[in-house]
């Protein structure tokens, strides 16, 4: 079991995530710079790239939860994250959990959104 499966974040949480976590993992990859693949830029990024079927309100609410356990940290301004980041410390647990494997970190992916029962 990993850490995540044992944090006090919500199943959302747990897939935006991890989400974050292998788009980060696949732009390193591509020799992305580090600051660079960190930077998921703001709410509306995360609508169209990675979590196209959650509103943008919903998206919202799951960051300000991400923020409040340190796995994100951005620049806030009228209620919505302006630039977004995933922080150095969530990358080193999730290192830690999934090892820099892509398919392990989908998979996992995949099992949280299983289990949330409106998506």
């Amino acid at each position: 079991m990993n850490k995540l499966d044992n944090s006090k974040l919500t199943n959302d949480a747990k897939f935006l995530i991890s989400s974050m976590y292998a788009e980060y993992i696949k732009r390193r990859r591509e020799q992305i710079r580090k600051s660079q693949a960190r930077n998921f830029h703001s709410i509306d990024f995360l609508k169209t790239n990675i979590m196209p079927e959650w509103s943008n309100e919903d998206i919202l609410d799951t960051c300000f939860e991400l923020r409040k356990y340190g796995y994100i940290e951005g620049t806030l301004a009228d209620d919505t994250f302006h630039t977004l980041y995933i922080t150095t410390e969530a990358i080193s647990e999730l290192e830690t959990d999934f090892k820099d494997t892509i398919d392990t970190v989908l998979d996992y992916a995949t099992k949280i959104k299983n289990a949330i029962p409106f998506l």
